[in-house]
């Protein structure tokens, strides 16, 4: 426990410091809803392996509690001591806003679910140390509880970034609307993205007299792989936005009229301004994201030779009252996780 502040110490466990977009945006969501009640720690000190700077031991003693999530963390063949290492558990823990990604076999290579993966999962999971579990969609709690008796229920609600405050946008009438296009570095490929369907859009939305916004969306190291591979997104007469600053990131989202976007955060930030947002990379949680708002016209695919013809066929922006309703449930869940930890810590709520 750290005795230099009035405020229990909650340490946190994610993708933090890389600069993805989304995983440093949950820091914020975790910053607005808990830092008035504690002090904020990321756990892990450095980006590389072994990413603990001493034994974990340590700087698991100088928390009074583990804050696991969000995002992609329960991977069935990949279990990481950033998120979730046996000392954690020798702490209150309490997990938000975490996803479990699954692959379709004919494209998954060597990420595919291995039993001795979920039986680690299965020793963390059941841990009495658990406190709270809460994770995005359906499809995530399905899983969990199909092969794991979690020692706290799972909880579902919408992913945590909807309930985080973004920066006000001002919009000017008299501008061109503004398409957003959100392009990301893929590690691993064979053959690189073929970007040409999305340059298609964009002499598309051109031609209509629109402007065109290349987004970079991401920060530090992430963002100097994703503006190294966004130069293939050849696209004349384009804007270019790449930021450190987060807020400079969702205020270019927010700014558009519609944004077709790689990253899913991008996806969901835009949901939050009322920007409809094509998906361009259809994951799972992307999908049950867009059935979640009702929205399925905007799952499209960024090399899908039909994009042009989807962006046509967009229906207009997200309903203010899918926008509420994913906030309300989203900070819901977080004032619920606030006052577990408060009572487990024994701190008035």
């Amino acid at each position: 426990m750290d005795t230099s502040s009035s405020k229990p110490v909650v340490g946190l466990g994610g993708f933090f410091g890389y600069g993805n977009y989304g995983d440093e945006l949950f820091v914020d969501v975790f910053k607005q809803y808990l830092s008035d009640q504690f002090e904020l720690k990321i756990l892990p000190d450095q980006l590389d392996s072994p990413y603990f700077t001493r034994p974990i031991e340590q700087h698991v003693a100088e928390v009074d509690a583990v804050l696991i999530g969000g995002g992609d963390l329960i991977q069935g063949w990949s279990f990481d001591p950033r998120y979730f290492s046996k000392h954690y558990l020798t702490k209150p823990v309490f997990i938000a806003g975490v996803g479990t990604p699954i692959r379709h076999a004919a494209t998954a290579g060597n990420q595919v679910e291995k039993p001795g993966i979920v039986a680690r999962y299965k020793n963390f999971l059941e841990n009495p140390s658990l406190k709270f579990f809460n994770v995005r969609d359906d499809q995530a709690a399905n899983w969990i509880n199909k092969r794991i008796e979690p020692a706290a229920p799972v909880q579902v609600s919408p992913d945590i970034v909807c309930a985080l405050d973004l920066p006000a946008v001002t919009l000017d009438p008299a501008q061109p609307p503004i398409l957003g296009l959100v392009s990301r570095y893929r590690p691993n490929r064979e053959v690189p993205d073929d970007f040409s369907q999305m340059q298609a859009l964009a002499r598309h939305v051109m031609a209509k007299g629109w402007r065109v916004r290349h987004i970079i969306l991401g920060t530090g190291r992430v963002g100097e792989r994703d503006i190294e591979s966004a130069e293939r997104l050849e696209i004349p007469g384009k804007e270019l936005i790449y930021s450190q600053n987060l807020d400079d990131l969702s205020r270019a989202i927010g700014e558009c009229a519609v944004l077709a976007s790689m990253k899913f955060h991008g996806t969901v930030v835009a949901t939050m301004y009322g920007v409809p947002s094509m998906v361009l990379v259809p994951t799972n949680k992307n999908r049950n994201f867009m059935k979640r708002i009702g929205r399925d016209d905007l799952i499209a695919k960024f090399d899908d030779p039909a994009l042009v013809e989807k962006f046509d066929a967009i229906r207009g922006p997200i309903d203010p009252a899918a926008r509420w309703q994913l906030r309300q449930d989203a900070a819901a869940m977080l004032e619920r996780l606030k006052a577990t930890i408060a009572a487990e810590l024994g701190v008035p709520a």
